[in-house]
């Protein structure tokens, strides 16, 4: 352009929820509302007040979803007589209708680039623009399981960013006497080829003089500025017979000019100037890299080295605003966030963000894997077809000059008949059109044979619907499982899709955070619930210990992923909580991108970064004698190769101090592999009981490991499996009693398992378990003489797997091993608790305590053996009546 016309500020406005008014010619009207764009309707609250979400997704406050209409007075400057003029607008959801001087000019929608209308030569002087923006009449881009969930694209449900009407970006007229309407950069090596196209604008519709008047000069001068200041010019001088030119020129750069990846995300800047007669017509400027992208059987190659993608969603949550950022500082807040724990790409599920998100990627380093705005059924409506191709394209013109723009799907989980047909011509299309990406059908499914990488499901630990039988339920942790069985079965780079979905505890202290068009209302049921039951007190415990089991679950699936030889790298859901779909807390950072309290990004990083030591192991837990071994690995997906060294490894106690430790001699590694670097084995006949921490550091980076070291031996409890008038009377008259039945005598409440809840109980059917791991009450007196962290430590997987837990109802009973139930049931659940009966003492255990072969539950049992040998601690008190009362209510006699 050349010049601007700034359209942001007051614009009278006007719902139409009847969809009335543009029969009645209101598009000439003066409406008497005012609203601020860019803005939304929500944020300017014009809508009634609507009905709470519940525990579905945050609640609009004021919704609205129908036409709105706005309008306003511009002034052309004398300056721009006989140029052309285009409405240009970023980011209006919803199909747009412009009127200018009561002329229709058009109608357009478009989920994932800006609306352009072409408004032709504009006289000088005022005029009237009058918008309609209807968000009701939106394409079924999130019908991806019809009748179930009929709105789930994140392009447009209230799930996620919700189903605003406004225009959110930049709001401008420009005016050009010419227009350049493409500039594509395709980076070669150090050069670049360019494509351009120009048009012809002419207002004599008949017979156009623009490109048919003999004797006019026309140049098209290009001017690289590189990321160091240095400046390369060239001029082409196209012969401009049509009013629609294409010109293709080749730019050889400096041979040292800097390429582009996520080490050093060098940009360089493309500008184009089209001069007829020594007079500039328009002007277009685009950012670029020197970045080659190409696959190689199963790995993604950069510069032609290997990478590793390490990837979290983004699955467009903004509370504040309710919509995405068009601000370059908006989306520094997202990637600042993924990079500090030590992510290098954002997938973005069944959405496209706005240009400021790849500016800010380009920046720093972030490859982005887009999508066009469907989660849906392909192949069954021709106009959701042409909409998917017509955004795509759109994309592609918009954003494709992008270095870190990599990668392009269809959509999320696509479902049809035709499915594979479509998805194959989709692809097969766009990589001969514009190979400077790698193209693929959809997150999850399908298998294409000619994607350029795939995403499935099956590479995690736990998958949908698995419950207790997924890996780290079913089975207590070893670090020897990859995920090489599901990358060998396929030729082509692999994608973890969607690992992860661990859950923690709501932080119920960001409440007051939701001040802006959205409001939790999920998390206040919580705390209505929790205060109700006098235990609101206890949330923070609950989400740091949850959250702390969230992280350990995550570093686990992480570091499977990078364990496994050729793997392209997995995506997270992922690092934000996902407050929508039932509410899923899966985040380590909250829903504004803010680290929860128990995340440190520093400490994430050791486990998720380029270079990252591994171990494989068959366990961590040792009986006192037993030599814990494991295999010491590198994943090594650095700059550049590591020179040789050494690795080292020690393992420190409670203290701090080193009681074993070695080295691992390398040589040089190649960087895009995992490498081994030697065995590792620790004598624990010399160690006491106790956890320790195994750190390996390797090419600069550390990692840690817990160690469980258990003490064999037998106890002597008194142990009964029912609590009868017998028993009660033993109590009264002052003997110690361990009451632990069978989890078949226990009544049903949650279904315990190791791992905290997948997603969410409400969206998954209930899917178990229902709970988010263990907090061990460390000022008891068990904790003298047993191991343990505040939350739940690897060994406590043999205390709770195939348990249930008791259900205490908020009795006076002395917590010694509580167990976080599932926010939406808020249950006051159990392992183990204490608790004086008369003269007694009674000790309630939803553990095994005497099973033999069970080393750490036999532990526990030697530590209550102890403690009970103790003098009597302070310890609650409850009646006879009410014990009894409680045994009938929560044990199956």
């Amino acid at each position: 352009m050349l010049h601007q016309i700034a359209l942001d500020g007051e614009w009278e406005f006007g719902l139409d929820p009847e969809d009335a008014w543009r029969n009645e010619g209101y598009h000439t009207a003066r409406f008497d509302d005012r609203i601020c764009l860019p803005g939304t309707v929500d944020l300017a609250r014009k809508a009634p007040a609507g009905e709470s979400a519940g525990m579905a997704h945050l609640t609009r406050r004021t919704p609205y979803v129908g036409a709105a209409w706005y309008g306003r007075d511009i002034e052309i400057p004398s300056s721009h007589e006989g140029l052309f003029h285009e409405l240009f607008l970023e980011r209006p959801h919803g199909e747009v209708s412009i009127w200018l001087d009561d002329l229709p000019i058009g109608t357009d929608l478009g989920l994932c680039t800006p609306n352009r209308f072409l408004l032709g030569q504009l006289t000088p002087g005022k005029h009237r623009l009058v918008m309609r923006i209807d968000n009701a009449n939106l394409p079924l881009v999130g019908g991806a399981h019809m009748h179930a969930m009929p709105h789930v694209a994140h392009s447009s449900s209230d799930h996620t960013q919700t189903n605003w009407n406004g225009v959110v970006g930049d709001m401008r007229i420009d005016a050009f006497g010419a227009r350049i309407a493409r500039l594509d950069v395709f980076p070669d090596g150090t050069d670049i080829d360019v494509k351009i196209e120009l048009d012809g604008l002419d207002s004599d519709f008949a017979w156009p003089k623009f490109w048919t008047e003999a004797g006019h000069a026309d140049e098209v001068r290009l001017a690289v500025t590189l990321n160091d200041g240095r400046v390369i010019e060239h001029i082409e001088t196209p012969e401009i017979d049509s009013a629609f030119t294409q010109l293709a020129t080749r730019l050889e750069l400096p041979p040292d000019a800097a390429r582009w990846d996520e080490f050093s995300p060098a940009v360089h800047t493309l500008a184009a100037e089209w001069w007829r007669d020594g007079v500039c017509l328009v002007r277009r400027e685009t950012r670029f890299g020197l970045r080659d992208l190409e696959r190689q059987g199963r790995h993604i190659l950069v510069n032609g080295r290997r990478i590793f993608l390490r990837g979290t969603l983004d699955c467009c949550i903004f509370p504040k605003t309710g919509h995405p950022p068009t601000d370059t500082a908006g989306w520094r807040v997202v990637f600042e966030a993924v990079a500090a724990h030590g992510l290098n790409h954002v997938r973005f599920h069944s959405w496209c963000p706005p240009r400021a998100a790849f500016e800010v990627a380009d920046e720093m380093g972030i490859y982005l894997h887009i999508e066009t705005p469907v989660w849906c059924v392909i192949g069954a409506d021709p106009n959701l077809d042409a909409l998917i191709r017509r955004e795509a394209d759109r994309i592609i013109a918009e954003y494709g000059n992008h270095p870190s723009f990599i990668m392009l799907m269809v959509g999320n989980e696509l479902y049809g008949a035709g499915l594979h047909t479509w998805l194959e011509r989709f692809m097969q299309d766009y990589r001969e059109r514009d190979p400077r990406r790698l193209y693929s059908g959809a997150s999850g499914w399908p298998t294409l044979k000619r994607a350029g990488y795939l995403s499935k499901p099956e590479p995690r630990s736990h998958r949908w619907g698995e419950g207790l039988k997924s890996r780290l339920n079913a089975y207590p942790l070893e670090t020897e499982t990859d995920w090489s069985e599901w990358v060998q079965s396929v030729p082509l780079p692999l994608l973890g899709h969607e690992i992860g979905q661990w859950c923690a505890f709501p932080d119920l202290a960001t409440r007051g955070l939701y001040d802006g068009p959205l409001a939790n209302d999920a998390f206040d049921r919580v705390a209505n619930d929790l205060e109700a039951k006098g235990r609101l007190d206890k949330a923070e415990e609950k989400l740091m210990a949850s959250g702390a089991l969230q992280v350990a679950l995550y570093k686990e699936d992480i570091e499977a992923s990078l364990r496994t030889p050729d793997y392209a790298g997995f995506q997270l859901l992922g690092i934000q909580d996902f407050p929508g779909q039932g509410t899923a807390l899966v985040g380590v950072v909250d829903a504004f991108w803010t680290p929860k309290p128990y995340d440190d990004p520093s400490t994430f990083r050791r486990f998720c970064g380029p270079v990252v030591p591994l171990l494989r192991a068959p366990g961590f837990v040792m009986t006192r004698g037993q030599t814990f071994t494991a295999r010491a690995e590198l994943s090594c997906f650095a700059a550049a190769d590591l020179d040789p060294g050494s690795a080292e490894w020690q393992v420190r106690n409670g203290a701090g101090n080193v009681v074993a430790s070695g080295q691992l001699p390398h040589g040089k590694l190649a960087t895009g592999a995992v490498h081994a670097l030697g065995d590792i084995a620790v004598a624990t006949s010399e160690l006491a009981q106790a956890k320790y921490v195994l750190e390996l550091s390797a090419g600069g980076s550390t990692n840690a490991w817990d160690l469980w070291v258990i003490e064999t031996g037998e106890a002597a409890l008194p142990i009964v499996s029912r609590l009868g008038p017998a028993e009660l009377a033993h109590l009264d008259a002052g003997e110690t009693l361990v009451f632990a039945p069978d989890p078949e005598q226990i009544v049903p409440n949650a279904e315990l398992g190791f791992t905290s809840v997948f997603w969410n109980t409400v969206w998954t059917d209930n899917q178990p378990p229902h709970t988010l791991g263990l907090i061990n009450r460390l000022e008891h007196g068990v904790f003298s003489h047993f191991p343990a962290d505040k939350h739940s430590g690897w060994h406590e997987w043999e205390l709770s797997h195939g348990r249930r837990a008791l259900d205490l109802k908020g009795l006076g009973f002395t917590r010694i091993i509580d167990v976080i139930d599932d926010w939406n049931a808020n249950r006051d659940l159990s392992l183990l608790a204490e608790v004086r009966v008369g003269a007694g003492r009674l000790i309630v255990s939803a553990i095994d305590l005497s099973t033999p072969g069970r080393p750490v539950a036999a532990a526990l049992a030697r530590a209550l053996e102890s403690y009970l040998k103790a003098p009597d601690q302070s310890v609650d008190a409850i009646d006879p009546a009410s014990l009894a009362h409680w045994a009938e209510t929560a044990i199956i006699s």
